[in-house]
């Protein structure tokens, strides 16, 4: 199965920069797992999936908020 590309090398460089996260850092916390997506699916609505879905990433990773981006 190939990866899909979402941002554009210029993309992917600036937002790595936002809190100096590596690739490897910024996969790890705020990549969504088929259980996490199940999960988000299962348990809310169309209205608060997608904030649902980031409390989840933010969390993953303690030494960053919303303030901080």
């Amino acid at each position: 199965m190939s990866v899909k590309e979402l941002l554009t090398p210029e993309q992917r460089k600036e937002i790595l920069n936002l809190n100096n996260l590596s690739e490897f850092e910024f996969t790890s916390y705020y990549s969504l797992s088929d259980y996490d997506i199940d999960v988000i699916n299962r348990h809310r609505r169309d209205h608060n999936r997608l904030g649902f879905a980031l409390q989840l990433c933010i969390l993953r990773n303690p030494g960053c908020s919303l303030i901080n981006m």
